[in-house]
């Protein structure tokens, strides 16, 4: 358990309506798609609720929503970000150290720079 969430689910047909019984129907305040798959990325659209934040960080693929009721109804805003600046890393540092949150932990494979496609394929398919 990385203590990240309050719940955690496996993927199955009936996600979404996990998610809003789990969070009385409104759905949670943020999400983070790291599967860089459409279905993944749906799902972290359509799983939040009005106001509410998506993160994108999962490379490659696709994505298809409806914009209206997906996302401009309810005002939700989405995030994505390839690379950051310096001083983005210098915030994100300290943020880790705040928050307690221990970077070792969050890491699922490894692979030396030779193998790096080899991280990015198991990414792409949603593996990791």
């Amino acid at each position: 358990k990385k203590n990240l969430c309050d719940d955690g689910l496996v993927f199955e047909s009936d996600i979404l309506e996990k998610i809003r019984e789990i969070t009385g129907g409104a759905g949670v305040e943020r999400s983070i798609d790291c599967s860089g798959s459409n279905l993944g990325r749906q799902l972290a659209v359509r799983a939040t609720k009005k106001w509410g934040k998506i993160l994108l960080i999962g490379e490659g693929g696709t994505v298809d929503f409806r914009p209206s009721p997906d996302m401009i109804h309810d005002q939700k805003t989405i995030y994505g970000s390839w690379v950051t600046t310096i001083w983005r890393m210098e915030e994100l540092v300290e943020k880790i150290v705040e928050w307690g949150i221990h970077p070792q932990d969050l890491v699922t494979d490894r692979f030396t720079l030779e193998k790096a496609w080899d991280g990015f394929e198991l990414m792409a398919q949603g593996k990791c």
